[in-house]
């Protein structure tokens, strides 16, 4: 694709051709052993078998405000490790945009969706094809935002069947 043919499609365009959401029930909570701030979650997305991811918000969250809940995941983010646990994927969560050292977390719930649905840009259908995985760098260099509380891309909702992803602290900031 020729640089000017990519300028053409819209951000939104571009995350729906890169990046899988995905909704994922979190099924167990455990502490990380090797760091005070990091809960390993293991969460049912859909798939026959369980997914893992590390995440920093010990600081934010108590276990039981996480267990049986619904977050979105980035499916496709590359696997990493951290510090020797293995992470498939990432939870989004919501920001104030006015801090900007990581002060502030909301994790994104979304109990309208049940695990493995797929959540694209409003006018975008989930895609058939099998996607490659999407580098960390990559996957923060789309601006996702929240809007008067809804998760957006380029002006696009984020959801799925008429329903959206929405936050309930952090109704206008960043998502990541």
């Amino acid at each position: 694709m020729e640089e000017n043919e990519e300028k053409a499609v819209s951000e939104a365009e571009q995350f729906r051709n890169r990046v899988i959401l995905k909704a994922a029930r979190i099924e167990k909570v455990e502490q990380h052993p090797g760091g005070s701030l990091l809960y390993i979650l293991t969460l049912n997305d859909g798939d026959e078998e369980p997914r893992q991811i590390v995440s920093s918000i010990v600081p934010f969250y108590k276990p039981e405000e996480l267990l049986g809940k619904t977050i979105v995941i980035v499916y496709n983010l590359k696997p990493a490790n951290f510090r020797g646990v293995r992470s498939n994927g990432m939870l989004l969560a919501a920001s104030d945009p006015n801090v900007t050292d990581r002060e502030t977390c909301e994790v994104l719930f979304a109990p309208q969706f049940e695990p493995g649905t797929i959540l694209e840009p409003e006018g975008f259908e989930a895609p058939t094809e099998k996607y490659c995985y999407v580098k960390p760098d990559k996957f923060f260099s789309f601006k996702l935002y929240t809007k008067d509380g809804f998760v957006e891309i380029d002006g696009k909702k984020i959801g799925a069947d008429g329903k959206f992803v929405e936050a309930k602290v952090y109704k206008n900031g960043s998502v990541g």
